[in-house]
């Protein structure tokens, strides 16, 4: 998580999109194992995804908050207000 400083100093906290997943995660009471094996997403790219090495392309982000039951805005979205 990181504070970004707009034009006219107003600042917005950060969300990278592997909090958010974890936190998806976390909310739902699934494991990275669950969520490869309701959207058939392999494991090794979960992980990335869990770590921050990789974001996922916008259908896998479609695919991931179908399985989780959330908005995929939700997970796209990288400013906390």
């Amino acid at each position: 998580m990181c504070v970004t400083l707009f034009p006219g100093g107003e600042t917005m906290e950060r969300i990278e999109l592997c909090e958010r997943l974890r936190e998806a995660l976390e909310l739902r009471g699934m494991r990275a194992a669950d969520l490869v094996e309701k959207t058939g997403i392999p494991k090794g790219t979960i992980s990335y995804y869990l770590s921050g090495k990789t974001e996922p392309k916008s259908d896998r982000i479609y695919i991931i908050s179908q399985a989780l039951n959330i908005s995929s805005s939700y997970l796209s979205t990288s400013f906390k207000k």
